[in-house]
């Protein structure tokens, strides 16, 4: 009824690529911030999570 798609070393082949182009993005922003200078670190870390100021009427 269905015929075999002949594309099996092509799925292959783009998740290795896709797994790898990921892997290389997590480890760019892993050492990025890793390497975040301290104070950086902690103004972000101070940053307001909801904006205060705005009314709810």
């Amino acid at each position: 009824m269905f015929h075999r798609i002949l594309v099996e070393e092509w799925q292959r082949v783009l998740t290795v690529i896709s797994f790898g182009i990921f892997m290389f993005t997590f480890a760019v922003i892993a050492l990025r911030a890793w390497r975040m200078p301290r104070e950086i670190v902690r103004r972000l870390e101070n940053l307001p999570l909801e904006n205060d100021t705005h009314n709810h009427e």
